[in-house]
């Protein structure tokens, strides 16, 4: 067929158009010269495209597409897996992401990396509504992966900024085949995997003119928590980390008026003139650490004493290490079926239909709720209860009046884990037509796609009202002493405080009609100018749901308690009416022999966006070819990414932050506030929702680079790139707010006492961003001792990343530098070494991520070290395929062969999950083995 011809025209300059995985492929196979093992540079194209096979994600362990995104040096950090994204804190749109991992190229976001199956769009994450999560791939079926690393707006459109990943599925496959994946970690505590599939085929596209295949596969992956791995740990004092909450197993006494202990505190025994402002009988008794999770919280005084933590309220009162409750890898199960026929409608024309579905339940585990009865009296512990603890008769507190109720403060272990269930079901039909008339190819096709995901509380959350009921009884005991449980009284009670069901849910939808036509233009002296034509219609649909039978509350007040069915601190109310838009794209494309060794791309495309308006985005590449081992490569183009439809759209909502709040007016000075109320500040409540005025963020970048073969076993290559970007979308979280208070003083808002009632966060276009890079691959191949050795290198150098929030703010360096948010290490790089001999076929491979500068603690401590480096991260993977049974292959082999553990980072567990460790850059499960297998039937 011609296409093969006048695409790979196209293809040689960088114009990436749409690959499919067809009979004739968009992209042509590399041209293998005669006398080398290794893929001549002369079919190198304009833009740096990285290949990678199927065989090669065997031969590496990699299964999922999650571990795919996690092995690239090109994908920042692996930022955005399901574990990093599975947070507790923050506001609605860092918690509706479901259990879901996203791919993050360059740094840029999520929403800065197109995702596309067999070339074309799938629908993004049914909660978020932001980007495709990589769960639905499925990868079983996947034959090839394409990473383009550079921006690509002018030909896909919006979110093309980063570069694009292209899944390819397996085609014209015959026979039946069942495969199997099991994993499983050397240290006990869970972290396995497993993996089914069932494939098979039909027809001969060569010789029946048909092909029928459909591949079906089931995974399950068991849970991991921080209290099976002894690293996972936020209570590490000695090296500067420790916990900042104030709740406990067992709960602490709180000084609140008209309680036992007054805000004025109490001595405690003789000699010690200090007035305790909280209590904790394992606190006085050195205890804490004798509770599950429990630890002193006497360590706060120096490790945050800008935070308010003083020797009379933290001495005797104990906390949660609740970075041991983190969840280090999310128990996952999952199906996907993919289903694709192709026929011949005639000699040049191919018509296609294709299904793919998933269906993948998470969990989402967080740590206990944290109850304080300070805002609501009826919760507080009467002296009538048989639970009561009387102070002053056990550890001779003078001021603590027996005949007061007791206000506490306790971490809720009784109530389990915070869990919801994250349900998310992803199916997509394409019908199209490829062909040629005469020298001219055509592509045609029709898809719709649909996400949906629904969120379940499983445990842990408390309906407020019953929970005020349970409390008051005094039959549920907050001072629980190590080993002792609830009485079958008391576990009822909590029993029937818990809320369960559907608490939210989401649905995304596109539905796209796409063609194109390509061929000759004219003749020119260098030879074919070619060309391509195009069109993109597609309409885009979004919705949540929001909370349903619930009220989601974050403090505990009595006008809380008082909302029809309002749940203690369930992931809020977030809501946003249905939203659909209508997007249409042209686009144009032109291939330039300009010199027989000089080649030039020019392309345009044209969106116009029913709600946001028109943009268009040219690109411009060059190809210098001096000779056939020499290729110099550039390239200079716009892109865009349009406001997902949750940044759009999303309702107001109000929660509550974690930790405390210091109020940087009315306690500037701990040591001397204006408030002293304001010091140590609880569950400041705060707003968040959409923003319908955004505009697309833009994008300007270019690359130059170079690929050398010097000689038929060798060839390196090298790109340097960046991008520029403005009016990026940023959420203006209350951290943020908090750190840059003379920036956002406004979003305060203050009652008529002084003191801040709420922060007024959300979406605006206000960022701005540079950032710059070099990626660089070594290749090697070579005949040895009657094999096939190969050898490879890639890594990613991070130059710079620097970023303002709003223009009069200087720009700010992130790379090496530890972020909340996105992680930009200066290094990340892959390699591997292989050898295939007859049957066997073994593959070392590693990743290397470098060290940088851990957080910055001088926002939490005056007296304390303020900085510090997190080493270096290398994991090595040993893995061996043995084919040599008929219809059989084996592979097995050795995850993380030198059991190396995360390295330690200090950073504060409110902002990022994870306890003394990072789940952006390490593996939580240590050496662990896999083994895999293929057995073809026929």
């Amino acid at each position: 067929m011609k296409l093969k011809t006048i695409v790979g025209s196209l293809a040689l300059l960088g114009l990436a158009t749409h690959a499919v995985a067809q009979t004739a492929p968009a992209k042509p196979e590399r041209i293998v010269i005669t006398g080398s093992s290794i893929k001549r540079i002369a079919s190198e194209g304009a833009l740096p495209v990285q290949v990678i096979t199927a065989e090669e994600l065997e031969q590496q362990g990699l299964v999922t597409a999650q571990d795919l995104l996690g092995s690239l040096g090109e994908n920042s950090a692996n930022t955005n897996n399901e574990v990093s994204s599975n947070t507790v804190f923050g506001p609605d749109q860092d918690r509706l992401t479901g259990g879901a991992a996203f791919a993050n190229l360059r740094g840029l976001g999520p929403t800065g990396t197109l995702v596309l199956l067999n070339g074309r769009r799938i629908s993004t994450h049914g909660q978020s509504g932001s980007a495709v999560d990589l769960n639905a791939i499925p990868m079983s079926a996947v034959a090839r992966v394409e990473i383009l690393k550079d921006g690509a707006s002018a030909i896909y459109g919006t979110d093309a900024i980063g570069g694009v990943i292209n899944f390819i599925l397996k085609s014209n496959y015959r026979g039946a085949s069942i495969g199997g994946t099991i994993s499983e970690p050397e240290a006990k505590g869970g972290g396995g995997t497993k993996r089914a599939t069932l494939s098979f085929g039909f027809g001969d596209m060569d010789t029946d003119g048909w092909n029928f295949l459909s591949s079906v596969t089931y995974d399950k992956n068991q849970i991991l928590r921080g209290i099976d791995r002894e690293w996972a740990t936020g209570y590490q004092p000695g090296r500067q980390l420790s916990p900042e909450t104030t709740s406990a197993p067992h709960a602490n006494i709180i000084g609140a008026a008209n309680t036992a202990l007054s805000t004025a505190g109490t001595v405690v025994g003789t000699g010690d003139t200090t007035r305790y402002t909280n209590l904790n009988l394992l606190a006085i008794q050195g205890q804490c650490e004798a509770m599950p999770f429990g630890t002193p919280l006497a360590a706060n005084v120096t490790l945050w004493d800008r935070f308010g933590y003083t020797n009379a309220n933290s001495r005797y009162r104990c906390g949660t290490d609740y970075g041991r409750q983190f969840m280090l890898r999310s128990p996952r199960e999952s199906w996907n079926v993919v289903a694709r026929g192709q026929v011949k409608i005639a000699r040049d024309h191919i018509g296609f239909v294709e299904l793919v579905g998933s269906r993948t339940e998470i969990d989402g585990e967080y740590t206990p709720y944290q109850f304080s009865s300070t805002s609501n009296a009826l919760t507080h512990l009467k002296p009538t209860s048989p639970h009561y603890l009387d102070m002053r008769a056990l550890v001779g507190a003078a001021q603590f009046d027996p005949t007061l109720p007791i206000a506490y403060r306790l971490r809720m272990n009784d109530w389990g884990y915070r869990t919801n269930t994250n349900k998310s079901e992803n199916t997509r039909i394409a019908v199209g037509v490829d062909g040629d008339f005469g020298v001219y190819s055509y592509r045609v096709g029709v898809s719709s796609g649909q996400a949906k995901g629904d969120t379940y509380l499983k445990q842990g959350y408390a309906f407020t009202q019953k929970l005020v009921d349970a409390l008051a009884t005094g039959l549920i005991n907050p001072f629980l002493n190590p080993g002792e449980e609830q009485t079958a009284e008391a576990k009822a009670l909590i029993e029937s405080t818990q809320a369960r069901g559907r608490v939210f849910g989401g649905k995304t939808s596109v539905t796209q009609i796409d063609g194109s036509i390509s061929g000759p233009l004219m003749k020119l002296p260098a030879g074919s100018m070619d060309f391509a034509l195009g069109f993109d219609s597609r309409k885009e649909g979004y919705e949540f749901s929001g909370t349903q039978g619930f009220t989601c509350v974050s403090t505990f007040t009595v006008a809380n308690a008082a909302q029809p069915n309002s749940v203690m601190g369930c992931p809020g109310n977030a809501r946003s009416p249905k939203l659909t838009r209508d997007i249409n794209a042209v686009f144009a494309e032109l291939a330039i022999p300009v010199f027989k060794s000089l080649s030039m791309q020019l392309a345009v495309r044209h969106d116009n966006y029913s709600q946001i308006g028109g943009t268009t985005n040219p690109k411009v590449a060059l190809r210098w070819q001096p000779s056939d081992k020499f290729i110099v490569r550039a390239s200079a183009n716009t892109g865009f990414r349009a406001p997902t439809p949750q940044q759009l759209n999303l309702g107001t909502v109000e929660l509550a932050l974690t930790g405390t709040f210091r109020d940087p007016v009315r306690c500037a000075d701990p040591a001397n506030p204006i408030d002293p109320t304001q010091c140590t500040r609880a569950s400041l409540p705060y707003r968040q929702g959409g923003n319908p005025t955004l505009q697309p963020e833009t994008s300007e970048q270019a690359l130059i680079g170079f690929a050398f073969q010097p000689v038929g076993w060798f060839s390196v290559g090298m790109d340097y790139w960046q991008v520029k970007l403005e009016d990026r979308i940023r959420s203006l979280s209350p951290a943020l707010m908090i750190a840059n208070y003379d920036l956002f003083r406004d979003n305060f808002i203050r009652d008529a006492s002084g003191n801040v009632s709420y922060i007024q966060a959300g979406w605006v276009n206000a960022a701005q961003s540079e950032t710059k890079g070099l990626d660089f691959n070594v290749t090697g191949i070579g005949n040895v001792g009657g094999g096939r050795l190969t050898a490879k290198l890639n890594g990613t150098k991070m130059i710079s990343h620097k970023e303002r929030l709003i223009a009069s703010q200087p720009l700010q360096q992130f790379v090496g530098k530890w972020s909340n948010v996105t992680l930009y290490l200066p290094w990340r790089i892959s390699g591997s070494v292989g050898f295939k001999k007859g049957a066997w076929n073994t593959t070392l491979s590693g990743r290397w991520s470098s060290s940088y500068d851990d957080e910055n603690r001088a926002t939490y401590t005056v007296n304390q070290p303020t900085s510090r480096t997190v080493e270096p991260y290398f994991v090595a993977n040993l893995f061996t395929t043995f084919t040599g049974v008929k219809n059989l292959s084996i592979t097995a082999g050795v995850i993380n062969l030198f059991d190396k553990e995360p390295p330690y980072t200090w950073h504060n567990v409110d902002n990022v999950i994870g306890a003394g460790w990072d789940p952006r850059v390490a593996d939580p499960r240590g050496r662990t083995a896999q083994l895999s297998f293929t057995y073809k039937f026929f």
